[in-house]
């Protein structure tokens, strides 16, 4: 695999750039600064970090208004960086083209109370999908008779995707060692230093625990009494721990869908991992990296503005359940189901596409599979994956 740095949302945050200034927001080391460099030395603009002392300075003096093409990276770290933006950009623009790019932070304050309203965009850098890796643009919204399309044949790339995961350094390094390292210190910063500035120190520990034991109930619908009955903490706490890793990016939550679905579940969620690398079972694994480039799919199609986009899961009070939902619009899209090896159509997938009147897909990690059944197909992952971004 080459070692491919250019992303898909390049162009889009750098065609952004010239309207409003763009918020880039992330996990860790997912490529954020790495994307935001590669924007700036195309345009010979300015890159400054906030944790450098002299960059630090440069900003909090706002020395670099004059600047065209200005990327302050980490910029969430500065407790007031709403009042600074919002002062900046209502004296500069249109001169000044300014990303910023940061943790959750900037998602938080996104939600709340936004004095930026109609300043800005707003995008979620992901890791890399089997569809970034073939061609670093974002495909537009497939049709109906495209997502009942697989490729002729498997997409290069899906083996180390599952393997180790789509964030850059362990996904292009190749190496269980290196893969194994990666995760150690990523851990450990989650844990000593964004963690820490987001929850009491004294709860650490429980808060790890916690961590934990996510990835054997990946998939499964997630009860907060069970798992505080384990830790020993309540309800309320579990929660809001889960919130907390929401924000930090180390989990994503999925709801269940009960619109136009009789007896559907309405309450409790299901949890992914940003890092599917991290799910130690098989099947658990490769259901993650499937909810992750569903995930990563809406969220980028409703950035750019080609679709409000959201992802659910349906179970209903009969037992009936199909992994993935994909809603356009307020609308059912289609369905997605999982599976290791096993090609025969679940009844759940044959029901609810009936129900809703939409395709459903059956996704396998077994190599080779395609077939197709009127609005059902049954296809290898490496297959059609790459229909999304």
């Amino acid at each position: 695999m080459p070692n491919r740095t250019a992303r898909a949302l390049e162009n889009v945050v750098a065609r952004d750039l010239e309207k409003k200034f763009v918020l880039l927001s992330g996990p860790r080391q997912v490529g954020k600064t790495t994307l935001g460099r590669s924007i700036m030395s195309a345009r010979r603009g300015l890159f400054l970090v906030y944790d450098d002392a002299d960059d630090r300075q440069e900003i909090l003096r706002k020395r670099y208004v004059h600047r065209n093409w200005v990327c302050l990276d980490e910029f969430h770290k500065f407790p007031r960086w709403k009042a600074h933006v919002k002062g900046v950009f209502d004296k500069h623009s249109p001169d000044l083209h300014l990303l910023l790019t940061g943790s959750a932070r900037l998602d938080i304050y996104q939600k709340s109370g936004d004095s930026l309203l109609g300043r800005y965009y707003l995008h979620h850098l992901h890791p890399f999908s089997l569809g970034e890796l073939q061609a670093p643009c974002l495909p537009d919204l497939p049709d109906p008779e495209t997502l009942l399309t697989p490729s002729s044949a498997g997409k290069a790339g899906f083996e180390d995707l599952l393997r180790f995961g789509g964030f850059p350094e362990p996904l292009f390094s190749q190496s269980v060692t290196e893969h194994r390292r990666w995760s150690n210190m990523r851990k450990s910063l989650l844990i000593q230093e964004d963690l820490r500035d987001l929850t009491e120190v004294k709860l650490i520990r429980l808060a790890e625990h916690l961590m934990e034991l996510i990835p054997e109930r990946i998939g499964s619908l997630f009860s907060a009494n069970a798992l505080a009955e384990v830790i020993q903490v309540s309800t309320p706490t579990v929660l809001h721990w889960m919130e907390i890793f929401s924000r930090l990016f180390i989990v994503f939550k999925i709801l269940p869908y009960s619109r136009s679905i009789g007896r559907a579940l309405q309450k409790q969620p299901k949890y992914y991992f940003w890092d599917w690398s991290q799910v130690p079972d098989e099947g658990a694994r490769f259901e993650n990296l499937v909810a992750g480039h569903l995930f990563k799919a809406s969220r980028q199609w409703t950035d750019i503005g080609a679709g409000n986009v959201d992802l659910f899961f349906i179970r209903d009070r009969d037992g009936r359940e199909v992994d993935f939902l994909m809603v356009r619009d307020g609308h059912p899209w289609f369905l997605v189901e999982s599976k290791v090896a096993d090609t025969a159509i679940p009844h759940s997938l044959v029901f609810f596409s009936n129900k809703l009147n939409i395709p459903g897909i059956l996704l396998v990690q077994k190599k080779g599979v395609s077939r197709r059944q009127g609005n059902l197909l049954v296809t290898s992952a490496d297959r059609w994956l790459a229909h999304l971004p």
